[in-house]
């Protein structure tokens, strides 16, 4: 049975209001021990046929149990009332205000100030939530899970029941989210705290059209956008971050975003809205910076000499002799044991070699990349090894970043130039100012070239706007 307005559960909790009424209850309530504003979410675990339900009330239980951030309203209680045997029930704090969602239906439209506003908060607690340990990634970020104080301009996430964190089984994972904010990634029952960060974007472009992300144009699964929303180049060129199709295009961390968003000279777009190359950043040479680079109107050449290493390519050579030492040394011991015995150092021996093998590219590798009006080629040459990557300039769509691997939890990118039939990927062991720099030259020449290319037209938009630096 469930409960009625001005109904007492469990002689604490004084109903007030149903706010909805589903599979689950939830009604507004004061708690009499001390007239506080509440919210009781129920759940009748004796009704339910399906165990998703009750998993996910659960997991919204453990959840909140264990979160504490302002911008979260607070778990009080859990309790079972005897008077309604089978029924499940939580109590979290009442916070003022609106979801988004109703007030958009109230006819208020955000300015894009406001906007920036509600993101920071947004992206302050998802960097709390996504730097727990484990991470806890919410997976259902949309305009009715977020309630908004405008008196205050405090805004509240709510609704943890499709949470997950980011060391659950994914083979197991259930398919959770909204269609229209979910990533791509989560129709195949995978998340990450990227997940989110794919959900706040395709919020904003609800709040900033005024329609469902669902009712917009896609092209190669990117929500189409920029003609359907009024917002500055630099807000779009973000979205476009935020609402990559693959996780590892979008920012590495709620964190990251947020820096973006409060410096966009440290934000440039993937690519232009129409596939062609976006206005290119401009970035300072880094200082120190052993990067051989010339450029004319004809060519760009860009030399990468070997020792660019990073401390982490450090480490792993350092740990690769280690490990080759103490390999070595157990394979001598094991052949005492007969040769079969032997042979089970053969998968340690493959660890050893491909760890020498990075940490020699780390540290050894020589790296060219010529660009000229028709065709542009990289060449990798490690000791007497050389390859070899061609392609036409033409098809070059994008120069971005692309996560190559996580140290320490700490992301390491990549650039990639994405066109033809295959994209190269280069500089891992330079420093970020490096690849931003690099990006920002092999960007600033290709669209020269597109200009002369495409005529008149191309240059005009390219000068419509300022270029913006990542």
């Amino acid at each position: 049975m469930t409960a009625e307005v001005g109904q007492i559960l469990a002689g604490r909790y004084h109903i007030e209001q149903a706010l909805a009424r589903g599979m689950a209850q939830t009604y507004a309530a004061t708690r009499l021990s001390d007239q506080r504003a509440v919210i009781v979410k129920g759940l009748d675990f004796g009704q339910i046929n399906q165990w998703k339900s009750y998993e996910l009330f659960e997991r919204e239980v453990r959840t909140l149990q264990n979160l504490s951030h302002r911008g979260i309203p607070r778990f009080l209680d859990s309790f079972q009332d005897p008077a309604q045997p089978g029924w499940h029930y939580l109590v979290i704090e009442r916070v003022p205000g609106k979801s988004l969602q109703e007030w958009l239906e109230s006819g208020w439209r955000p300015s894009e100030e406001e906007l920036k506003n509600l993101s920071l908060q947004v992206l302050d607690i998802l960097d709390y939530m996504h730097r727990l340990a484990p991470p806890v990634i919410h997976r259902d970020l949309k305009p009715s899970n977020l309630i908004l104080d405008r008196d205050n301009q405090q805004l509240y996430l709510i609704d943890f029941g499709a949470v997950q964190d980011a060391l659950r089984q994914q083979s197991h994972s259930t398919v959770v989210g909204t269609f229209g904010y979910m990533a791509p990634e989560q129709f195949s029952g995978r998340s990450a705290p990227a997940t989110d960060l794919y959900g706040w974007g395709a919020t904003l472009l609800h709040l900033l059209s005024g329609r469902s992300p669902a009712e917009l144009p896609q092209q190669e699964l990117r929500i189409d956008f920029r003609s359907s929303v009024h917002c500055s180049r630099e807000l779009a060129d973000w979205l476009d971050n935020m609402l990559a199709p693959a996780p590892e295009h979008r920012f590495g961390s709620a964190r990251e975003a947020r820096e973006a968003l409060l410096t966009p000279t440290m934000l440039t777009p993937l690519r232009g809205h129409n596939s062609v190359l976006a206005e290119a950043p401009q970035v300072a040479r880094p200082s120190g910076s052993s990067i051989q680079l010339s450029r004319s109107d004809r060519e760009l050449q860009i030399h990468i000499p070997p020792g660019q290493a990073r401390p982490a390519t450090t480490s792993m050579a350092f740990f690769a002799v280690f490990w080759n030492c103490f390999v070595a040394f157990w394979t001598v011991l094991a052949f005492q044991g007969g040769l079969l015995f032997a042979a089970f150092s053969i998968p340690f021996w493959g660890v050893g070699l491909f760890l020498a093998r990075q940490a020699a590219r780390g540290l050894f590798l020589r790296t060219e990349l010529s660009f000229s009006s028709t065709h542009y080629s990289l060449t990798e040459q490690l000791g007497g090894a050389r390859k070899v990557h061609s392609g036409r300039t033409a098809e070059i769509q994008a120069v971005h970043f692309v996560l190559h691997h996580k140290m320490n939890r700490r992301p390491v990118f990549v650039l990639e130039i994405e066109g033809g039939t295959q994209n190269m990927r280069f500089g891992l062991n330079l420093s970020r100012a490096e690849q931003h720099w690099l990006r920002s030259e092999i960007l600033s020449w290709l669209l020269g070239q597109r200009s002369s290319a495409e005529g008149q037209r191309l240059l005009a938009l390219s000068q419509e706007d300022s270029p913006h630096a990542f």
